[in-house]
């Protein structure tokens, strides 16, 4: 979790969820989808106690990170409303693991 903006911190979380994302070393020819969220609320609700700030700073060093492994990049601004609809589609109920779930897979590597 990033609680502060500290980008030594930031740099190395955003490594840290790459490894264990799987993200390829290359990344030449695709583009990383990054999230946005509109408000804090949204923010908040898929990733408790982390701020809009954080959020920004996140996808800040994480755009940095995929450039240097030659990826392009896009945002997509995800909201509770996303959600609800994917919850309907995978037949699931509301938790903070499918919260979990479902925001970890806004991140895409497409070609």
């Amino acid at each position: 979790m990033i609680l502060s903006m500290n980008w030594e911190k930031v740099n190395e979380f955003v490594a840290a969820w790459a490894e264990q994302q799987g993200l390829p070393q290359n990344l030449k020819g695709r583009t990383l989808t990054l999230v946005d969220f509109e408000n804090e609320e949204d923010c908040a609700f898929f990733y408790p106690g982390r701020t809009l700030l954080a959020q920004k700073a996140f996808t800040s060093a994480l755009s940095k990170f995929a450039r240097a492994r030659d990826a392009r990049t896009e945002h997509i601004t995800i909201n509770r409303g996303h959600y609800e609809h994917w919850l309907v589609a995978e037949k699931q109920e509301d938790s903070e693991k499918n919260r979990g779930r479902f925001i970890e897979t806004r991140y895409k590597i497409l070609r």
